[in-house]
């Protein structure tokens, strides 16, 4: 049977990542399961609250992608970080396999 991925705790169950696209060219790519975790997981992802690094603007895409890691090239995923004023800041990494 098919179900539709509409919230983050099923794309994160299927190891999905969520990107969100702007129209200056700009996109980013985050762990359904770290959006998850700050955001509740029974959120639509489409109904975040991006906002384009470049240009200022709110993204016009959120999609919901399925990656396969043996063709991924060099796809930077943004990892949520703890700051110690309890603050979260959005770091770069690699994806990785496993």
């Amino acid at each position: 049977m098919t179900r539709t991925i509409d919230t983050l705790t099923r794309a994160a169950r299927h190891g999905m990542l969520v990107r969100a696209a702007c129209r200056c060219g700009n996109q980013r790519h985050y762990r359904a399961g770290d959006l998850a975790l700050l955001f509740g997981g029974g959120r639509d992802p489409r109904s975040l609250r991006f906002r384009c690094s470049q240009c200022d603007r709110k993204p016009p895409t959120v999609a919901i992608i399925e990656v396969d890691l043996d063709r991924t090239g060099a796809l930077t995923v943004w990892k949520p970080v703890a700051m110690p004023d309890g603050a979260t800041a959005w770091t770069p990494e690699r994806l990785k396999r496993g």
